[in-house]
């Protein structure tokens, strides 16, 4: 079954990425002073300092079980589990992150759009709507999840226009639905190219 929903994007790799690298290079002087002799052990080259703002082991790991909800997700995804991949991403939302954490906000906006495309494909557009709804009401900041939210947005408004419109419902009510499709889509447009031109931090 072709995966639909949004995949996690970029605050997991990245993270894993600083914390692996910092690992690494903490270990290179014992990997790289090795002996040929079994019986000869050499003291570490050196010391790593670790960066004051290097993500805590208490941050990764959250980041880590959001990533193990995405991935079990995905293959309730590909088996046709739709109902249980939505109940699965839910459970996000109860991880306890470190306090004041900004990938915690991207976290969840990450896990809105993404459980918002699955109401699109269980056809629970209100409630889509109303999680999408909250996570632009509590968004903090300016950021590409938060754009991809309001295009989330516009895709439900969308999909609810079409189902009024196969139902054979008011016109008026179709095309209001499409009209604000396009504004939540627009939002998300102007959101990102703010982000591309550096207009905010």
């Amino acid at each position: 079954m072709r995966r639909s929903s949004l995949e996690p994007v970029a605050w997991l790799p990245v993270a894993c990425l600083l914390w692996a690298s910092l690992l690494g290079a903490s270990l290179l002087g014992a990997a790289s002073c090795k002996s040929d002799k079994a019986e000869e052990r050499c003291a570490p080259i050196h010391t790593i300092e670790v960066p004051a703002d290097a993500l805590s082991k208490e941050l990764m790991a959250s980041l880590g079980q959001a990533q193990n909800f995405h991935s079990k997700a995905d293959v309730l995804i590909d088996n046709g589990e739709l109902e249980q991949a939505a109940a699965t991403l839910a459970m996000i939302f109860e991880i306890p992150f470190p306090k004041d954490a900004p990938e915690a906000e991207d976290v969840m906006a990450d896990t809105r759009a993404r459980l918002g495309k699955l109401d699109i494909e269980l056809g629970k557009l209100d409630e889509g709507l109303a999680l999408v709804d909250e996570g632009i009401a509590t968004s903090t900041r300016p950021s590409f999840y938060l754009a991809n939210l309001h295009t989330v947005r516009g895709q439900i408004l969308q999909a609810k226009a079409n189902a009024e419109a196969e139902a054979g419902g008011d016109p008026e009510a179709v095309k209001s639905a499409r009209v604000e499709a396009i504004k939540a889509l627009d939002q998300s447009i102007q959101i990102n190219e703010a982000l591309l031109n550096n207009a905010v931090p």
